[in-house]
């Protein structure tokens, strides 16, 4: 995709998350939250380590990765409402306005990364890639998921005039991350629930 029509997309997006910050910081239903535990737990958090959680909206999976006391928290959206309501909740996690194809964290600073329910609305999946390579530690992990599954995502593809792409199945994110030294080692592609789980390999 071209530069510029990938940034045109991201401030779309920006604009729409920020008028829909009220529809998403409510409650989720017990079987979203226990199928979101389970994508926390995918990561394998140690204590101390540092976790980036992209697309964070509200929140809705930092206080399940506070439970595993990582060393710090670093949530990065596209929208500075969503952020704002971050702040007000979890005033201790760090916070970023960007597009996390072009987010500005040092080289090899972050253990894990999380895009919950957010992967099909980047456009730049390419230079996300690219940026999350650049940022993971040897060993680091890499979680995509989708706690509704995959058809859900189909279905808000079908319904909305938002950019959303459907999410890959394990070959595609195997061709799209082994070239940045990231291999695929779980995948679970249900019906109401998406987890795929790489890690950085280490460099020889």
């Amino acid at each position: 995709m071209d530069p510029d029509e990938a940034r045109r997309i991201a401030e779309r997006q920006r604009a729409c998350f920020n008028r829909a910050v009220e529809v998403f910081d409510v409650p989720q239903p017990p079987e979203v939250l226990d199928r979101l535990r389970e994508v926390v737990a995918a990561a394998g958090i140690a204590p101390g380590e540092i976790v980036l959680d992209v697309g964070t909206g509200v929140g809705v999976l930092i206080p399940l990765i506070r439970a595993y006391r990582p060393g710090r928290i670093i949530a990065c959206d596209l929208a500075e409402g969503m952020l704002e309501r971050v702040a007000g909740k979890y005033p201790e996690v760090e916070r970023h306005q960007a597009d996390i194809a072009r987010l500005a964290l040092p080289d090899a600073s972050v253990h894990v990364v999380f895009m919950n329910a957010v992967y099909g609305n980047i456009a730049d999946k390419p230079g996300a890639h690219r940026n999350v390579a650049r940022m993971l530690g040897p060993g680091g992990r890499l979680v995509v998921s989708h706690p509704e599954g995959r058809a859900f995502v189909d279905r808000l593809r079908a319904a909305s005039d938002l950019f959303i792409e459907p999410y890959p199945a394990r070959e595609e994110f195997e061709a799209a991350l082994g070239p940045h030294g990231i291999r695929v080692v779980r995948f679970r592609d249900e019906a109401t629930l998406y987890l795929m789980v790489a890690s950085k390999v280490p460099a020889a």
